[in-house]
C-alpha cells in the first residue's frame, strides 16, 4: 500500500467572503452605471420627442392664427369705384376687437358676397380657454361682440399640450388722418384711431386710415412634463386697412 504525502495533495481553495463581497460591489457599480446611462438616454429621448411635438403643435396653431387674422376686414365688394368707408367688415361689431387680452374677434367676407353673413356666420376669432386654444368657426355663434356663447371649437390637444398663455395686442396699429396729413401719436402705447375727434389731430368729418397690426404671444408646455416649454411671438399686419370718417 502506498501512502501519498499530505504536502503533495493539490488543494482547491475557494474565494473568501471579502473577495465575494468586493466582486458583488463591483458588479453592482457596473450595473448601476449602465442603468443610469440607459435611464438618461430614455429621458433625453423622451424630452426630445416631447419638445418636437410641442414645437410642431404651437408652430401650427400660431401659423393658423396669423394667416386667419391677416384676412380680417376682407370685403368681396371692394371693386373698382367702391368706397372703402362702406366696408361692412370694418364697421361696428364687425371690426377687429380684443375684449380681453386672451381673445380676439374679427370678420371677413368668407363667401365673397359683399355682405356680413347672417346669424353671425362670418364672425371669427381665437381665445384661450382652460389651457386650450379655441377658434370661433363659421358656425353660428350666440354673441358676436364678446368671447362667450357657442360656435367655439378646441384646436389644441389638451391631453398633450397645455397652453399657459395667449395674448393679443393692437398697440402696434397706426392711425393716419388723410385730411390733415397727420399721424396719430399719443403719449400712450395705443396708436389705433380714436373713436372721437382729438384736439390737434382730427375734427368731425376728417377721413382716417387705420393700419392694423396685431401682436400675438403664445406659451405652452407638454402635459406631464412642465419643464418642456415653448414661447412664440408673431406680428400680424392685417392686409385690409380700416377707412372711416371721424
Amino acid at each position: 500500500m502506498h501512502f501519498i504525502k499530505a504536502n503533495n495533495i493539490k488543494r482547491n481553495n475557494g474565494l473568501t467572503l471579502i473577495e465575494i463581497m468586493i466582486a458583488l460591489l463591483l458588479g453592482l457599480i457596473v450595473i448601476g452605471g449602465a442603468l443610469s446611462i440607459y435611464i438618461a438616454t430614455i429621458r433625453s429621448s423622451t424630452d426630445i420627442t416631447n419638445s418636437a411635438r410641442l414645437n410642431y403643435d404651437l408652430d401650427s396653431v400660431m401659423q393658423l392664427m396669423v394667416n386667419d387674422i391677416r384676412r380680417a376686414g376682407y370685403w368681396g365688394g371692394a371693386v373698382t369705384g367702391s368706397d372703402a368707408q362702406t366696408n361692412p367688415f370694418t364697421i361696428g361689431a364687425a371690426n377687429i376687437q380684443i375684449p380681453v387680452d386672451s381673445c380676439i374677434l374679427y370678420t371677413y367676407d368668407a363667401n365673397g358676397d359683399g355682405v356680413v353673413g347672417t346669424e353671425h356666420t362670418e364672425y371669427y376669432g381665437f381665445k384661450l380657454q382652460d389651457g386650450r386654444i379655441q377658434i370661433r368657426s363659421s358656425k353660428a355663434a350666440e354673441t358676436k361682440t364678446d368671447c362667450t356663447g357657442t360656435g367655439w371649437e378646441t384646436i389644441t390637444d389638451e391631453n398633450k399640450v397645455n397652453i399657459t398663455s395667449l395674448t393679443f395686442s393692437d398697440n402696434n396699429s397706426k392711425c393716419f388722418n388723410s385730411t390733415t396729413k397727420k399721424l396719430y401719436a399719443p403719449a400712450g402705447e395705443d396708436k389705433s384711431c380714436p373713436a372721437t375727434a382729438v384736439a390737434g389731430f382730427s375734427t368731425a368729418g376728417d377721413t382716417l386710415v387705420e393700419t392694423r397690426e396685431i401682436a400675438i404671444t403664445l406659451t405652452g408646455n407638454v402635459v406631464g412634463d412642465a419643464p418642456v416649454t415653448k414661447s412664440l411671438t408673431a406680428n400680424v399686419k392685417v392686409r385690409n386697412n380700416r377707412i372711416f370718417n371721424q
